[in-house]
């Protein structure tokens, strides 16, 4: 499949001639024009490319306001944006506007291919029937936040409305085999992607069985047996799995630049980002939301409170306003349980409240509870602010 792309450049020839040459480079990219920004829309009316590539120079903010504009009129196309230079607040700001990848011109040769990739993947994803199982994945922009139990314990819970599976793509150091007390034979660094028959035979053969509702396909144990593992390939293993299990549950690496990990969060059908209610957490999680929102809607994109636990009324409200997006889950703090589960590699059991809170997420996951806990901004605008609790806000040196 060909993705028709559009070039917006405003630059001058040799650099019009430098993009058009990386574009015709990439057996997926079909060149079908190169406008000026002022023909941009009118062009993209008439041609309806897949792919529009934005060059920014010469003038970035002029360059980014299309790119807003562009991205609200024509919202089902896929955009590039590219500068001279890596400037990371230009980068941030063509995320947060919805731009698939920002492409620099020390590393665009190299990085082009993966941003196609992505790219494809996301597209191909899009026509995955809907009447196949679903995939969970599962996102901490914070560490020490407790993903991995969230992981172990939805994807338990989930098992009561169907078969599920969890798929641990932390590859460096995922502990899911670990907090479930599994000794795994095979891995993901055992995957023979040139096997011809990559099915759900195939798949099944290289889970481990936690019970007859739970199966796990484990991180790789050594650093060293990480290999060569791709988007492309984690793609197959997640199409397989939506095929073969009611629900898929994913442990994703903290890493948001992984095209492994950007691969699941396309394909994924919910993103549960995973937060606390500490200055640390809610400003780390903001920024993630602030990019998320740009590429995945509400009902796909679902903040979930870990380690929920009593704070006064007013503190709760601060902490739900700054995170500035409706919180779709709390987990109950209970540390005693959490504590037993990860030693005895258990779920935690329904009567604790942990498992309580896990059940109760399970059910909204399923379709079985929608009560959303929604939080209106205060007046006075959506800036950021630490609760009094955590300090206040900061002093300007």
């Amino acid at each position: 499949m060909k993705l028709t792309t559009l070039l917006v450049c405003d630059a001058g020839l040799d650099k019009r001639q430098t993009i058009e040459d990386l574009i015709h480079s990439q057996p997926s990219l079909a060149l079908v024009s190169t406008v000026s920004g002022g023909m941009a829309r009118e062009q993209i009316g008439s041609l309806h490319p897949k792919l529009v590539w934005i060059e920014l120079s010469p003038a970035p903010v002029r360059g980014l306001s299309l790119l807003a504009e562009l991205r609200e009129a024509f919202p089902e196309i896929y955009f590039f944006v590219s500068y001279e230079v890596p400037d990371p607040e230009l980068i941030r700001t063509a995320y947060r506007l919805g731009a698939s990848d920002f492409l620099d011109a020390e590393r665009w040769r190299t990085d082009l291919p993966a941003a196609v990739q992505s790219i494809l993947l996301k597209h191909q994803s899009e026509s995955v029937s809907t009447a196949s199982g679903k995939v969970v994945a599962v996102f901490s922009p914070t560490g020490g936040i407790g993903a991995t139990t969230v992981v172990t314990n939805i994807a338990g819970y989930l098992g009561k409305y169907g078969e599920a599976c969890i798929v641990d793509l932390d590859l460096q150091f995922g502990m899911v085999a670990h907090y479930l007390n599994l000794e795994p034979s095979f891995s993901l660094s055992t995957i023979d992607f040139s096997h011809t028959n990559f099915d759900s035979t195939y798949l099944r053969n290289l889970m481990t069985k936690y019970d007859d509702k739970l199966s796990v396909l484990a991180a790789p144990p050594e650093l060293e047996d990480i290999g060569d593992i791709y988007a492309a390939q984690v793609q197959e293993i997640l199409y397989t799995a939506k095929q073969e299990f009611r629900y898929t549950v994913v442990d994703l690496p903290k890493n948001l630049l992984d095209e492994r990990a950007i691969a699941t969060l396309d394909l994924a059908d919910h993103v549960l980002v995973l937060t606390e209610y500490n200055w640390a957490s809610i400003l780390n999680t903001r920024k993630c939301l602030d990019t998320f929102k740009a590429h995945y809607n509400q009902e796909k994109l679902l903040l979930v409170i870990n380690k929920s636990e009593w704070l006064p009324q007013d503190v709760l409200s601060e902490c739900r306003a700054n995170l500035n997006y409706p919180v779709y889950h709390e987990i109950q703090n209970d540390p005693k349980t959490a504590k037993w589960v990860i030693n005895q590699g258990q779920i935690a059991p329904p009567h604790t409240g942990l498992g309580r809170s896990m059940e109760s997420l399970a059910r909204k996951i399923t379709g079985g509870e929608q009560l959303l806990l929604t939080q209106k901004e205060e007046k006075g605008g959506g800036g950021f602010k630490f609760p009094a609790i955590f300090g206040g806000p900061k002093k300007q040196k």
